[in-house]
């Protein structure tokens, strides 16, 4: 069984899919792979797998040889895990642009690296707006001078051709944009490490933008709840079928006069169950 590494930006689901295709083969085990690779632990392969452990730029190389990964798969999955296990959002920025110059040196279809690139920054869905703004003249300029946090020209092109080339966005016989659909969604959840890229990067926006906007213009609100345990599958049903709701609601607005990102987030601050 063949595993696509260089479709992948997040080496645990590799290792996850790695293994399943290993153990199809009798002879492999966690204590076979950890000789192979060099490492004393015998179960280390199961630890990083299941993200108990993180690997060195030593150990990233131990694994590749473990896998019998050749020169540019070696490489290729070194870059994930600084990608995956990068700090700072700069960082992984740049982690991740190198990424895609490695799919392109192995032939990923072009497609595919364009949807990756739509998530990987924030402004790529609200230029997708813009460009049907009723007020909209044609240029990058324009809609570089309406985006907040600023963005350059350069950028704007840039998304403007990236938008096109996926084909959510297409000229009219009047030289004008249209969106080919009025929707554009990633799914109800995603444990994509690009989505999780660009769903920080959102939420970086939303922290530093706060500040500048006046009330009127904003509504931030924060619930902290005790609940079961079984209520949490409750509560993502509802908060998905708002997004559905707020979708439509929206739907009809073909020209835009403002472009608003509405974050909702659930997540837990718990743990399991205490030790009794």
């Amino acid at each position: 069984m063949s595993i696509p590494l260089f479709e992948y930006f997040d080496y645990r689901h590799f290792l996850r899919d790695r293994y399943q295709a290993l153990k199809a083969n009798r002879r492999f085990s966690y204590r076979l792979f950890a000789r192979r690779a060099g490492f004393r632990s015998s179960n280390i392969f199961k630890l990083v797998m299941e993200g108990r452990r993180n690997l060195t730029e030593k150990s990233s190389r131990m694994f590749a040889k473990g896998l019998r990964l050749n020169r540019s798969e070696g490489e290729y999955f070194r870059e994930l895990v600084l990608f995956n296990q990068a700090d700072t959002h700069e960082e992984k920025n740049e982690r991740y642009r190198q990424l895609l110059r490695m799919q392109c040196l192995q032939g990923l279809e072009p497609l595919e690296r364009d949807r990756h690139e739509y998530y990987s920054a924030w402004y790529h869905p609200v230029v997708r707006e813009l460009v049907v703004a009723r007020d909209f003249d044609g240029t990058a300029k324009w809609i570089a001078a309406r985006l907040d946090p600023a963005v350059g020209v350069a950028q704007v092109n840039q998304s403007i051709r990236l938008l096109q080339r996926l084909g959510f966005i297409e000229k009219t016989a009047e030289g004008r944009w249209r969106q080919a659909s009025p929707l554009v969604s990633s799914g109800a959840e995603s444990d994509s490490a690009v989505l999780l890229h660009y769903h920080r990067s959102v939420l970086e926006i939303l922290l530093r933008q706060a500040g500048s906007r006046h009330p009127s213009e904003r509504d931030i609100s924060a619930l902290t709840l005790g609940i079961h345990r079984s209520r949490v599958s409750e509560l993502k049903r509802r908060v998905q079928e708002f997004r559905r709701e707020i979708l439509q609601l929206v739907s009809e607005d073909h020209e835009p006069e403002e472009v608003v990102i509405l974050g909702i987030q659930l997540l837990p601050v718990t743990q399991g169950k205490a030790a009794s």
